[in-house]
């Protein structure tokens, strides 16, 4: 299977993506479990991290690239009108897009350079 056949890059990133995420939920429950946070210095102090930043910034990207490729399937498949189509996206479009740069923003106001 070739990159140039129709739907295989959104099928990859879409495994990409559900691994990626089912990966760091499984770390993040096994270190919570053997070292568990229970105060709020706890997890402000995890939050300054500059590593767990990116590792948590890279898991919600993965999450919006996982929904805006399921929702754009779904969208494609049953609504049939173009211009009902067209708009239905681009609201989800802005949506994610909007989640992501207020997920950008609380992370990386939490990191003490």
């Amino acid at each position: 299977m070739s990159w140039q056949a129709h739907g295989f890059r959104a099928w990859f990133l879409q495994r990409v993506s559900a691994i990626y995420i089912l990966v760091c939920l499984l770390v993040v429950m096994g270190v919570l479990f053997y070292n568990p946070v229970v105060s709020y210095a706890g997890w402000r102090a995890l939050f300054t991290n500059l590593f767990t930043n990116i590792l948590v910034l890279l898991f919600f990207i993965a999450i919006m690239v996982h929904a805006w490729i399921g929702v754009r399937d779904v969208v494609i498949d049953y609504v049939h009108h173009t211009i009902a189509r067209l708009i239905v996206l681009n609201l989800v479009m802005a949506l994610l897009i909007s989640l992501s740069v207020w997920i950008t923003y609380i992370l990386f106001t939490l990191v003490k350079l």
